[in-house]
């Protein structure tokens, strides 16, 4: 039994005529009779009598035409809800924190502006990966390594992470700082697990090194703010210091022999349903970012 049948047979019960419903269906006659009768032959009832050339629902035809019809019914607004989910339903979108404060003001007013819908969260990387696993969120956009290896992870853009001291610190006179030089000062740096962090900790580890930060915090514009004070030194993006409102009072600078990036990039379970508009989020990420490499 199958929908093509279904649909078929509600036909031809409402004619009451083989050779109507074909021209109802745009099939053939004979086709339509085929279709019937296997139907009859597949649930093992006859649905129609057929005195001499006519045909009409015998009762257990008329008690089947009920269920037939709510079945449709029902099958036509899954079909409606699929087509909104495809195409209108919002997208849920999950952000960390540089990304949200950096990448989304100049992605999304302009696909909100094509018509599209998007719900957005903003966490750790640790709890937005959970709800992309558990497909409570369409799509993510997270910053360093994402070592999911079940998840598609797509790169489209990155961001360069500096020393970042104060213009009076000693520091402000180099330009580039030393493993050894960077560890001298108090240091205010982002939470462990935290993609920044991350960075800084992997690069220490390979010259053997390890940060015991003063001060550590989620909040990377309150450790710009302590690192304008003069009083120690951080490691974050210089993207944000550069449009942040400490980019007088503070100085970016590389590490020696060594510039470090955070790569940004599109991930998303490989078996979720791909919508158009998680389609258009694409493109429009890919062309903001060829913009900004054209600019």
């Amino acid at each position: 039994m199958n929908i093509r049948q279904l649909e078929l047979f509600m036909t031809v019960a409402e004619v009451e005529n083989m050779t109507e419903a074909a021209n109802r269906s745009f099939i053939s006659q004979p086709a339509v009779s085929q279709t019937i009768h296997e139907l009859e032959e597949e649930i093992g009832v006859r649905l129609f009598d057929r005195p001499g050339r006519a045909i009409e629902l015998n009762p257990a035809g008329k008690a089947f035409y009920q269920r037939v019809k709510h079945f449709l019914q029902e099958y036509q607004e899954l079909e409606d809800f699929a087509e909104y989910l495809e195409k209108q339903a919002p997208m849920k979108l999950g952000a960390n924190l540089t990304i949200a404060n950096f990448w989304l003001p100049e992605i999304i007013p302009s696909f909100l502006q094509q018509g599209h819908q998007v719900e957005i969260q903003v966490d750790t990387a640790e709890r937005i990966l959970k709800a992309l696993r558990n497909q409570d969120l369409d799509l993510a956009l997270l910053e360093g390594t994402v070592g999911e290896k079940d998840l598609v992870v797509e790169p489209f853009d990155q961001y360069e992470l500096m020393v970042v001291a104060a213009v009076d610190h000693p520091l402000a006179t180099k330009t580039a700082v030393t493993v050894e030089e960077f560890l001298q000062y108090p240091l205010f740096l982002r939470e462990k697990g935290s993609a920044i962090r991350d960075t800084l900790d992997s690069w220490l580890q390979l010259q053997q090194k390890q940060a015991s930060p003063t001060m550590t915090s989620i909040n990377s514009p309150a450790l710009l703010a302590m690192t304008a004070t003069g009083t120690g030194i951080t490691f974050l993006p210089k993207r944000l210091v550069q449009k942040s409102i400490y980019q007088e009072k503070v100085c970016c600078l590389p590490f020696y022999h060594q510039r470090l990036y955070n790569q940004i990039q599109l991930v998303y379970q490989p078996k979720h349903l791909f919508t158009e508009t998680m389609k258009a989020f694409r493109e429009r990420i890919n062309l903001n970012t060829r913009g900004e490499n054209n600019g």
